[in-house]
């Protein structure tokens, strides 16, 4: 009769513990990482009352011998903070409340005062640490970049709380290799033009309207001062009028020089035309000067030039010659630059007007001739077999007649040039312009030659270094030499170049630079990746690793010992905390976490109030058996009494 009583007892304090863990359960409903109990009951010690043939026990009651964990996974509930985290799969998150650590599933963390990550409890989220940031003298802190973040968790790492500072700088990285991608236009028309200067070759020079002179080795023209000239089968003639010398009591003295040769002739007083023409046929025909008498004097003639400068007023001046475009000069009259042609027609202007002519080339790329005398001075070009119509033309108006004080000028010579530009990093963090400018050099038979100008200017435009170099290409465009420079100011880089020289109609010309260098990046925001790395993120688009949060497991989920708070222990029943490793020792998460959001209690409701309801009722159960026994027991009493 007693057993039945202490049944009840045990019945009332076990079901009194089924109520006190499912109403827990509803409580926790809307607590977020809370993992659901569920009561276990274990019957107690039973009386046997015969044991032949069969054992008949007799219950002595029941208690609650364990509260499971239900490791379910809540559903994930979506938040604004970047520090809210959820395990998607199994596991644990780790924590730190003095010297003790717990276990959680509850990843709601903010950073505190200091920076650190911490839970509502203010404990400490424990991180493999990749101690990489640096405190400088204003109190800001800086990312060593030469820590490498590739791997941080292991078996043997030693967990710490991260502190997340909010004024952290990510170094600039020097730029030590650029590559510059593109075409350099070689069209017969082009717009990329500037003026020539004095180094510019003819071969590679434009005309006033963009047109490709394409001046070939041979090209060739006769330029002139002073007496007129003509050209013709090869010959370069100018006839020199000759009239009777008038008596005057002096000797007609013709006092000159003729192609490097001297010649004095002195003609007796009143000399005739006749006779002053057969003379100086004589004296040229003995230096071998092709001649011959015309109805107004002589006509002399030489197929590269004809320089004669006279003592006197007798014969006129003259400087002609045949000049020729050659790649590489051989003589006097053969030009490869501005500078060579502009020196040659110095040179025959001093021949026949000495110290009355200077030329140059202009600012606007135009072949000048300045007239400095107090007299027109008399300048012609004229066409050989192999004159180059497109050159012919843009020399314009410089043969002709110039007055005192004037000048003549050709037609704009143009270069082909063409400029690219970039952005490159100092070790210091500065920004400096690259800019690369080429401009056609030069073109010989199978090749086409650049000129190539790479300047690095500072923030404030102020001149870094300027390199020049050359580039070839051969007859189709493709690029011969160099495929790369190295600049060395103001650190060592090297510049590679993908480069074509080909005619392209398409004005959107392709064109690319890049470079390795990394500006200095200022924090904008911090994440967490679904691996657990803490990862901050900088204006300059670069990512920097902080820190990786790490997943534990146990062998025994359930011989966690749960301590309130969301918040559980190991024990021995639970064995050590261990981290997942592939073959080869690496860390793996055996789950996945994610950001900005929290993972809900995964108390079923509808569940938990029916389980409520049922141990509600075997409490009723339980009690009424209380009363019934205690009836039994009294009637029993009153039996013994009466």
């Amino acid at each position: 009769m007693t057993t039945s009583f202490y049944n009840g007892i045990t019945g009332l304090k076990s079901f009194q513990y089924g109520i006190d863990i499912w109403g827990d359960n509803i409580a926790n409903i809307n607590t977020t990482g809370y993992k659901e109990q569920i009561p276990e009951f274990s019957t107690l010690f039973s009386e046997t009352l015969n044991s032949d043939p069969v054992y008949s026990d007799i219950g002595m009651g029941s208690k609650l011998s364990s509260t499971a964990i239900n490791l379910d996974q809540g559903s994930l509930i979506n938040t604004d903070n970047p520090f809210d985290v959820s395990i998607n799969g199994e596991g644990w998150l780790a924590v730190k409340r003095y010297n003790d650590t717990y276990y959680t599933r509850t990843g709601s963390f903010t950073r505190d005062a200091q920076g650190y990550l911490v839970d509502d409890n203010g404990d400490y989220l424990l991180v493999a640490n990749a101690n990489n940031l640096i405190q400088n003298a204003d109190g800001s802190y800086s990312v060593n970049r030469s820590i490498n973040t590739d791997n941080l968790i292991s078996q043997n790492t030693q967990m710490s709380p991260i502190s997340l500072p909010n004024n952290v700088i990510l170094p600039a990285i020097a730029t030590t290799e650029a590559t510059l991608t593109s075409n350099l236009n070689d069209s017969d028309v082009i717009t990329t033009t500037k003026p020539s200067t004095t180094e510019s070759d003819f071969s590679a020079l434009y005309s006033k309207d963009g047109a490709d002179l394409k001046v070939r080795d041979g090209d060739s023209l006769v330029f002139g001062f002073g007496n007129p000239a003509t050209y013709q089968n090869n010959i370069i003639s100018t006839e020199l009028c000759i009239t009777d010398d008038e008596a005057d009591g002096k000797d007609a003295v013709y006092n000159f020089t003729l192609n490097g040769i001297n010649f004095n002739i002195d003609m007796p007083d009143g000399s005739t035309k006749e006779e002053i023409q057969h003379a100086l046929k004589d004296a040229f025909d003995q230096a071998g000067i092709i001649n011959e008498i015309t109805d107004n004097g002589i006509k002399i003639s030489d197929p590269n030039h004809i320089i004669l400068t006279s003592e006197n007023e007798l014969l006129p001046n003259i400087a002609a010659a045949k000049l020729t475009y050659r790649s590489e000069p051989q003589n006097s009259y053969e030009f490869s630059t501005i500078q060579d042609f502009d020196n040659i027609i110095q040179n025959l202007a001093n021949s026949a007007y000495p110290d009355a002519t200077n030329v140059y080339l202009d600012d606007e790329g135009r072949i000048s001739i300045d007239n400095n005398s107090f007299k027109t001075i008399n300048a012609y070009t004229l066409n050989t077999e192999n004159s180059n119509d497109l050159f012919m033309n843009n020399l314009g108006r410089l043969g002709n007649e110039i007055y005192a004080g004037t000048s003549a000028k050709s037609y704009d010579f143009l270069t082909n040039t063409q400029s690219f530009g970039g952005k490159i990093i100092e070790a210091n963090g500065q920004k400096d312009t690259i800019s690369v400018t080429f401009t056609k050099q030069k073109v010989l038979n199978n090749q086409i030659v650049w000129n190539g100008e790479v300047s690095i200017l500072d923030p404030d435009s102020n001149e870094i270094s300027t390199q020049n170099f050359e580039m070839t290409f051969d007859s189709d465009g493709h690029l011969l030499s160099p495929t790369q420079i190295t600049i060395s100011s103001p650190q060592n880089i090297t510049l590679n170049f993908n480069m074509t020289s080909y005619a392209k109609t398409d004005l959107a010309t392709s064109y690319s630079f890049t470079q390795n260098g990394v500006e200095e990046g200022f924090l904008k925001n911090y994440q967490i990746d679904q691996n657990g790395q803490i990862q901050a993120l900088f204006s300059n688009g670069q990512m920097s690793v902080l820190g990786q949060i790490p997943v534990y497991h146990f062998q025994n989920d359930q011989g966690l010992e749960s301590l309130g708070g969301n918040l559980f222990r190991e024990t021995a029943n639970s064995n050590k905390a261990i981290l997942y490793t592939d073959q080869n020792g690496n860390y793996i998460s055996g789950s996945s976490i994610i950001s900005n959001t929290l993972e809900a209690s995964n108390v079923d409701f509808s569940q938990a109030m029916t389980e409520l309801i049922v141990t509600q009722k075997a409490y009723s159960s339980a009690a009424k058996t209380v009363t019934t026994s205690d009836q039994m027991i009294q009637r029993a009493i009153d039996m013994k009494k009466g």
